[in-house]
């Protein structure tokens, strides 16, 4: 398992986790939450699955 962050505008990290989803099998997607200090950036963590 592969935890990764993602941080930017909403529509940024909306278009990386499906990015994300079309390479790797995507497992979870948690903390959508402001990226202090600078707004209106968000971050989510994604895990991903590893081939193994």
């Amino acid at each position: 398992m592969l935890s990764i962050r993602l941080t930017g505008t909403p529509g940024d990290v909306a278009d990386a986790v499906l990015a994300l989803r079309e390479t790797f099998s995507v497992t979870a997607i948690r903390g959508l939450c402001p990226s202090a200090p600078v707004q209106p950036e968000v971050r989510v963590y994604v895990e991903v699955a590893t081939a193994g």
